[in-house]
Parts: C-alpha cells; structure tokens; sequence
C-alpha cells in the first residue's frame, strides 16, 4: 500500500513539473468572471482559498460555493456565515455523508449537474494529494465525469491538510482579516484545532517567499480542466 502510494506521488512529481517555475508568478486577480469553489467539508473554503475569494468579490466578481458534505445543522450555519464574509452569491449544499464522496457515483452525478447549472470560468477545488479522502475524491470526480461536462475552465487547485508545489500566488494581505473571521466563524472546528494559527503559518509563508515582506498570500496549483483532469489520470493510472 505505501509502494503505491509512493509510486502516484513520484509520477505526480513527474508530470507537475513542467508547470512549476522556480519563481512563482504573483496573480493580481481571476482571469474570469465567474467563480465555483468545491469546498469537501465546511471550512474548506475559509482556510483553502478564503482571502482569493474575497479578492475577487471585491472587485465585483461573481463566485459561489460548493459545500459537497453535511455534518451538523450548528455547522451549516457557521458555513454560512463564513461564506457571506467570502461575498458569496449563492451557496449549494450537497448533503452528502462525512467521508463518503470517494467513488461514490451519486456525488459524481451532481457534481457534474453543479458544474452544467453554475457554468463557472473558474473553479478551485483541493489538490490530488491534500491528505483527506474527500479531498482528493473531487478530483477523482473530475475524471470520471470528463466526458460528460463541458470543459474549458481554469482549475486553481488549493491545500488544506498538505502542502502543493505551487504556479501562482495571490496577495491577500488586504483580504487576511476577513479570511480570519470567516475561519473563526467556525467555532465547532476552531474549538479542537487552531485553524486560523495554521492559515495564518501558511499564508506568512508563501507572503514571505514570494515577496520578503509581503504579509499574507494564498498559493495554488493552476491549470486548465482539461490539463487537471489529463493530469490526475496520469497520475492514478
């Protein structure tokens, strides 16, 4: 099981390479007007992608969220807080159980209806490796649906429980503050682990390494659906 593991992880490496630059180039806004974020659990969204979300509604672009499963009614409610700090127009609870989207052909069956009703330029959604199953079960979902949605959009794909090898970064110094409330408005999350102290860690990070002293950046694997998708079944192959 770990030579496997391994052995997806090595032709990950392999083929990323050619979109990784040992500079990665700072984005100043989405390249589209229309933004879906597939956030597997409630608070993906806030940590992953939060302060890029923010910067483009400010600037009067449109994006929605995706929450792909349930947990409780407290925890929808924090969602949603959370998303109107994001200016998110509309919100989709899918309602699927804790753990359960990988392989799963009911979630594969609405994303792809999602993706035909929103009819995004741009989506973000976890990278291939975050290390949850639900995480990369986007992904996967991806794959198994390609022939049957209209491709053509951008992917920014973005980490929340592993680190990525980025191709672009966002400045979101400006946005940090809200991107704070909004994770704190999940109390029922924040209360076992810090997650705004491992936001924050990573945010200054990336700030730092594009720019010393740049307070706070989001990074992303960019790529078109189409390169994404050719990607992962490379990789999963």
């Amino acid at each position: 099981m770990k030579y496997l593991r391994y052995k997806h992880l090595f032709r990950m490496y392999e083929f990323i390479q050619p979109f990784i630059n040992y500079s990665v180039p700072l984005e100043e806004s989405l390249k589209g007007g229309k933004v879906l974020a597939l956030a597997p659990h409630q608070d993906d969204e806030a940590i992953g992608c939060g302060g890029t979300i923010l910067k483009h509604t400010k600037s009067g672009g449109h994006a929605e969220i995706a929450f792909c499963t349930n947990d409780t009614y407290e925890r929808r409610r924090e969602s949603e807080a959370a998303a109107s700090l994001l200016g998110s127009k509309r919100n989709h609870f899918l309602q699927f159980p804790l753990r359960s989207l990988d392989g799963n052909k009911k979630f594969e069956q609405t994303l792809q209806k999602l993706l035909y009703k929103v009819k995004p330029e741009i989506v973000f959604l976890p990278f291939w490796f975050d290390k949850h199953e639900d995480h990369r079960a986007v992904s996967k979902a991806l794959i198994k649906i390609r022939k049957k949605i209209k491709t053509g959009f951008m992917v920014y794909a973005y980490s929340v429980w592993a680190p990525l090898n980025p191709n672009v970064i966002f400045d979101i110094s400006a946005e940090w503050e809200i991107k704070k409330k909004a994770i704190e408005c999940y109390r029922t999350q924040t209360a076992s682990r810090d997650y705004v102290k491992i936001a924050r860690s990573i945010n200054e990070y990336w700030g730092e390494i594009k720019s010393p002293g740049m307070q706070y950046a989001e990074a992303f694997f960019k790529a078109t659906s189409e390169e994404y998708i050719s990607l992962g079944k490379k990789i999963f192959k």
